[in-house]
């Protein structure tokens, strides 16, 4: 990230373009119900998504990340986009940066001309009361406002955060990426029970309530005040829930959506062979096994570093990678390829042999083994990649017991709130901070239930939130490393992230979390 002096301040200052959104997977049919502005949508000027899972809520501050978002990034306007190359532009601020060293001070400036969907104007203010409400009702992603105290009106256009704790990933916690950038309507904060069934931005489009049905289909129209108009390429978006993959796929083949967020590795070479498809790749994520009770709380053996490790030994990556088909491949590491953290080296720490896993727990006085209970997903394959992990650990005398949580994200939060469990087989990527925040480092994050301790991870965690830019990717890979020696996960593989499209120009790539973008998107020519 390039920073420009101005005062004290590191700024970023970037052209308004193109709005990132990272989108799930959804059937959605091009001649569904409901007109658009301005008269009836024909399917030229549909946007058709599908999405993989119905978003945990459509209050912006309630939901989780991931292609869910697509219902605020629609219609909630971000302070800051977070573009699919990994740069940002101006969304409802035009300018930031953080004051002075040690990431503790931040400001953004804030348009002018910028409205409401229901024409009243976004203001200074209604940005420190959005931030103030999030902060004060935290949600499923209130750990990356760590250090996030609140915010306040400095003057008519700057809004000033106050933090307690140096956070350096202030402009995508802003930005549609982490939720916490999208700005909500003074009628919104005054209804914040209404969040739940209605929109309150001042994003592109509008959910028309009348054609949706929370869970199965979500229809978005044009924001007639919307500051940009320009950007609005489409009549009508509808995004439509379709957990299952190959159905997914399908639709995308036979005309009945446009892109298709449901995508897995092992489906790529199918895509591929769909006429006029274009397969959109970028940065991608690793599935592994949290072994989220490191103090051994529940699961005694796993506070002992040795034992962690000796999972980490008992597993065949290799074979796993195989067995799953597509593009995967074997990790030892919890950074994705192509991220601030990762390190190739690290994937040589831990090598296949069931016999030093033996020996290790033996030496930590388990050689009779023991039982760990986890949770997992059927999404993305995961629910199958449990089981073989269960496999291989059952060769060196540990019993895996795996509850799966179907698709149901809301029950996979609860259970691991209910700290019965010392493991979850789920995914981390983005960058290392990022990844921290989400995967280990937070007591906030619904990850981290047993709210991890470690002077050696949690050193570099905090060494990493007070790097200057210069020093912040060493400080990255220092801290992806110190979370594999201390074996708090069992990663297994990685491969990238996909976007299925097919009827658009303009698509432009994948970026970190799931980026794109979405707003440059315009119906083929």
């Amino acid at each position: 990230m390039s920073t420009t002096p101005r005062r004290t301040r590191r700024t970023w200052r970037v052209a308004c373009s193109t709005v990132a959104l990272a989108l799930g997977a959804s059937l959605l049919a091009a001649c569904g119900s409901g007109g658009g502005a301005g008269g009836a949508a024909t399917e030229s000027d549909t946007l058709t998504v599908a999405l993989a899972l119905k978003p945990q809520s459509l209050d912006p501050g309630k939901n989780g990340n991931g292609g869910q978002n697509i219902v605020h990034w629609l219609s909630y306007e971000p302070l800051i986009r977070h573009n699919s190359d990994g740069t940002f532009s101006p969304g409802l601020a035009t300018e930031w940066g953080y004051v002075g060293e040690g990431n503790q001070a931040f400001e953004m400036t804030i348009r002018t001309e910028a409205k409401f969907a229901d024409g009243t104007p976004v203001t200074a203010q209604s940005v420190a009361d959005t931030i103030n409400h999030y902060v004060a009702n935290p949600g499923p992603l209130s750990h990356f406002l760590t250090g996030v105290d609140g915010a306040e009106v400095k003057d008519e256009q700057t809004v000033a955060v106050n933090l307690s704790a140096p956070n350096p990933i202030l402009p995508i916690v802003f930005s549609q990426s982490s939720n916490w950038g999208n700005v909500i309507s003074p009628a919104g904060l005054a209804n914040p029970e209404k969040l739940t069934s209605e929109t309150f931005g001042a994003g592109a489009y509008v959910m028309d309530t009348a054609e949706t049905v929370d869970g199965d289909h979500y229809t978005f129209v044009p924001n007639e005040n919307y500051w940009n108009p320009e950007a609005i390429h489409w009549e009508r978006v509808v995004v439509r829930v379709l957990p299952d993959t190959n159905a997914a796929l399908q639709a995308l083949q036979s005309g009945q959506i446009q892109v298709d967020m449901n995508t897995t590795a092992e489906v790529v070479d199918q895509a591929r062979q769909i006429s006029d498809a274009e397969v959109v790749e970028g940065s991608g994520a690793v599935q592994a096994m949290f072994l989220m009770d490191r103090a051994g709380e529940v699961a005694e053996p796993l506070g002992d570093v040795r034992v962690r490790q000796a999972l980490n030994h008992a597993v065949d990556r290799e074979s796993i990678a195989t067995a799953l088909g597509g593009d995967y491949t074997p990790t030892a590491q919890i950074a994705p390829v192509g991220t601030d953290g990762h390190d190739d080296s690290l994937d040589d720490t831990y090598a296949y042999d069931p016999e030093l896993a033996r020996e290790m727990l033996a030496e930590a006085g388990y050689a009779d083994g023991f039982e760990i209970d986890a949770l997992s997903i059927s999404l993305f394959q995961t629910d199958t990649l449990a089981q073989a992990v269960a496999s291989q650990l059952a060769e060196v005398g540990v019993t895996l017991n795996v509850k799966s949580d179907g698709a149901d994200l809301n029950q996979l939060i609860s259970d691991m709130a209910s700290r019965e469990y010392s493991a979850v087989f789920f995914n981390a990527g983005t960058g290392m901070f990022t990844n921290a925040l989400q995967n280990f480092a937070s007591p906030a994050s619904p990850l981290n239930p047993f709210a991890s301790q470690g002077d050696e991870v949690i050193g570099a965690f905090d060494a990493l939130a007070l790097a200057p830019e210069a020093e912040a990717e060493a400080a990255a890979v220092d801290l992806n490393r110190a979370v594999v020696e201390q074996a708090w996960f069992v990663p297994l593989i990685q491969s990238s992230s996909y976007a299925f499209t097919r009827g658009i120009d303009n698509v432009g790539t994948v970026g970190n979390a799931g980026a794109l973008d979405v707003l440059s998107w315009t119906p083929a020519s």
